[in-house]
């Protein structure tokens, strides 16, 4: 396997795309262009596409991957999946302002929506791909849909939890402090010593 990431020079999020035999796993597409450039580059044909949640910082490319390759099937928590199409809960609607905010004033950023995922899940789900095993976990709290997703038991590619020193944000619409407390707290805090993690923001690391 290789591994590439593209990271997007607006919001800072990270995407994620292994390569193996000419295919690829892809995890949050954050750009409309940047990943697929990467793709073009290596010769790599998306085959799987995985979500972590429905923020717009991550599916931005969604919908740009799918029209250049309509074979590749995207795979989503059920609650992900339902709010791509919302532009209040994908935070698309809100972006500008949340960019200002941050520091980033007059930066266009128009709303959109992304179609349902492939595949969706309300409980821990196992895909393979290429012989690797792709297990999803729904993980609520930073938003509804939110998930983690480990690739053969020794990668999580956490999304917006477990970001070096960072908070998890939990006031964002759709948020639930309680969700994260009762179910996504203790989860983060019972994995294995050892465990690679890939955020999405900032740089890997090893718990």
């Amino acid at each position: 396997m290789e591994l590439a990431v593209w990271t997007d020079p607006l919001s800072g999020s990270n995407c994620y795309l292994v390569g193996e035999g000419g295919g690829c796993l892809v995890v949050d597409p954050n750009d409309p262009e940047g990943p697929l450039s990467v793709l073009e580059q290596r010769g790599w044909t998306p085959e799987l596409v995985a979500l972590t949640h429905e923020h717009c910082d991550h599916v931005a490319g969604l919908e740009a991957l799918r029209a250049r390759w309509p074979e590749a099937k995207t795979i989503a928590a059920a609650a992900c999946s339902a709010n791509l199409g919302n532009t209040r809960l994908n935070m698309s609607a809100v972006m500008e302002l949340y960019l200002a905010f941050h520091g980033k004033p007059g930066v266009r950023y128009p709303p959109f929506a992304c179609r349902a995922a492939d595949t969706v899940y309300t409980r821990p789900y196992t895909a393979r791909w290429r012989g690797h095993r792709i297990r999803c976990v729904p993980l609520p709290g930073h938003t509804p849909g939110s998930a983690g997703i480990f690739l053969d038991g020794e990668t999580l590619f956490s999304g917006d939890y477990l970001l070096p020193g960072g908070e998890t944000v939990l006031r964002l619409p759709g948020g639930s402090p309680e969700d994260y407390r009762r179910v996504t707290r203790p989860f983060l805090e019972g994995l294995p010593r050892g465990l690679t993690v890939r955020p999405g923001h900032g740089a890997s690391y090893m718990l």
